[in-house]
């Protein structure tokens, strides 16, 4: 399991703490068009089965949660759309 942010309009540095199941897994600060670029987070195991997915920037922005299915054996990358002013 992995986070992806997609910020095409960014160039910014963005802490973000990740959920799964409501229980905090890991933080990782993105570099959005800023050398070098970051914008997927490392792996988090996950069993299969039914997950809620969560993000946050720290101290801002909510993604929503999204609820995934996963079987056995599957890899999924969570986009997180992010829009700069």
């Amino acid at each position: 399991m992995y986070f992806a942010l997609d910020a095409p309009l960014c160039s910014s540095v963005l802490p973000v703490q990740f959920s799964i199941d409501n229980a905090l897994v890991g933080t990782d600060t993105f570099r959005v068009n800023l050398a070098p670029n970051h914008t997927t987070s490392a792996a988090f195991p996950t069993s299969a089965g039914s997950h809620t997915l969560g993000a946050r920037v720290v101290g801002g922005y909510v993604w929503a949660d999204t609820l995934v299915m996963l079987s056995a054996g599957a890899v999924l990358t969570k986009s997180l759309p992010f829009y700069c002013s």
